[in-house]
């Protein structure tokens, strides 16, 4: 009797000590959705072992659910592949990786559509006492690579302050539950900058540089229909000239969380060159006589015409300013004040007469100066001032002045000056 207590209390011992570690072995969470052609990468691990720290891995696959596993590669005996998968093994194709004493990786360069199936990761014991699991599966899907990247090709040149609309369409056939993203990124040299990522949430990340005049309304996405993307830079700069570039990826949304880029396709769009605003500002002066003197009798009113030209005039702030022998006579600032330094009382100009200084259409001013005195003769020139507005924010930089030539005022009784 005393025997068969001591008996029991040994198994039972036995057992408790068993069970204080049972073998847990993983594989990456699935099914795996992947695209014919591209790597593929299945993680197995092991946890709760005992034995040596280093364990050894096995990988086998069945191509349907029942069937008999075909063995691909093992982390301890080369010559376990089947002769079906061999030649793949040894071009290095199919691989396994050690990333841990207890966890592999099995690689396939590029995979097949006969690679689709399901996945066992096995791990020979070393355990005292067999307890756990001792090996994990995890399905493959392979589909075709149906992605398809096509931008429309942007105008090769802007004028500076024009809007660049920026067109790609990203379409697969969906076979699968997969999503896409699209990316524009401009290249300038030998470096590339992310602009804006659409996708694969619906969400929308911008570069580290583009990030403000996104916020700005600068940069807006505009979503169409049947893989049709389209960004708008609004009010391009020079610094917005490069090549630019359209990436179309293809994700899967797996178990755990995670998204995966399965395939991707990135196909250069063109080039894009900004014309600056001052190399097509030009600036004509004008009166209503066909002589390049006007003859006056004083007390009478000049009337001088300014006519402004640029690419994409509309985007374009002006500031036009009147000079009456190199001194200011009168200027219209960009948001349409006057300041005249002339009045009937004097002013800093002396007693010149009155003048007045109004827009009567794009880019058109006329300059009237009532009741003309002897300090009127002389020349009266035009200097404009472009600035060009950048982004939303009260910012404004000065472009070009262009002279626009003058008028030589002469007073009817001799007196007037002539410019010289």
């Amino acid at each position: 009797m005393k025997m068969d207590k001591c008996l029991l209390t040994v198994v039972v011992g036995v057992l408790l000590l068993g069970g204080c570690s049972a073998r847990v072995v993983t594989v990456s969470p699935g099914p795996l959705i992947r695209v014919e052609g591209q790597p593929v990468s299945i993680r197995c691990e092991v946890a709760e072992y005992s034995g040596p720290r280093e364990q050894d891995f096995e990988w086998m696959m069945t191509r349907k659910a029942v069937a008999p596993r075909i063995k691909i590669i093992s982390t301890f005996d080369a010559g376990y592949s089947h002769t079906s998968l061999s030649d793949r093994v040894a071009s290095g194709d199919i691989s396994v990786v050690r990333l841990l004493d207890n966890q592999v990786e099995l690689k396939i360069a590029e995979v097949k559509t006969t690679d689709a199936g399901f996945y066992w990761c096995q791990t020979p014991s070393t355990d005292s006492v067999i307890s756990g699991n001792y090996e994990a599966q995890v399905q493959l899907t392979v589909i075709p690579n149906t992605l398809q990247v096509s931008p429309l090709t942007p105008p090769p040149v802007l004028s500076e302050g024009s809007d660049l609309t920026l067109s790609c369409n990203v379409t697969r056939t969906l076979t699968h539950p997969t999503y896409l993203s699209v990316t524009w990124s401009v290249k300038r040299g030998a470096t590339s900058e992310d602009i804006l990522t659409f996708g694969p949430q619906g969400d929308v990340v911008t570069g580290a540089k583009y990030a403000r005049r996104y916020a700005d309304g600068g940069i807006r996405l505009v979503p169409g229909k049947n893989g049709v993307f389209e960004l708008v830079i609004s009010r391009v700069m020079s610094t917005d000239e490069g090549i630019y570039e359209c990436n179309g990826t293809e994700w899967t949304h797996e178990d755990g969380g995670n998204w995966i880029k399965i395939v991707e396709s990135t196909k250069e769009m063109g080039t894009v060159a900004v014309t600056p605003t001052g190399q097509s500002l030009s600036v004509k002066a004008s009166s209503s006589s066909s002589s390049s003197s006007l003859l006056l009798t004083p007390g009478e009113t000049l009337t001088l015409l300014c006519s402004v030209a640029a690419d994409n005039l509309p985007s374009v702030s002006l500031e036009v300013s009147w000079l009456a022998d190199g001194r200011d006579l009168i200027t219209m600032e960009r948001s349409g004040v006057v300041i005249s330094n002339t009045s009937s009382s004097g002013g800093a100009l002396g007693n010149r007469g009155e003048a007045s200084l109004e827009r009567t259409g794009g880019g058109e001013y006329r300059l009237g100066v009532r009741g003309v005195s002897g300090e009127d003769g002389g020349g009266v020139h035009l200097p404009n001032q472009s600035l060009h507005r950048e982004r939303r924010e009260e910012l404004w930089r000065r472009r070009e002045v262009a002279h626009g030539g003058g008028e030589n005022i002469q007073r009817r009784d001799g007196e007037g000056g002539a410019d010289q």
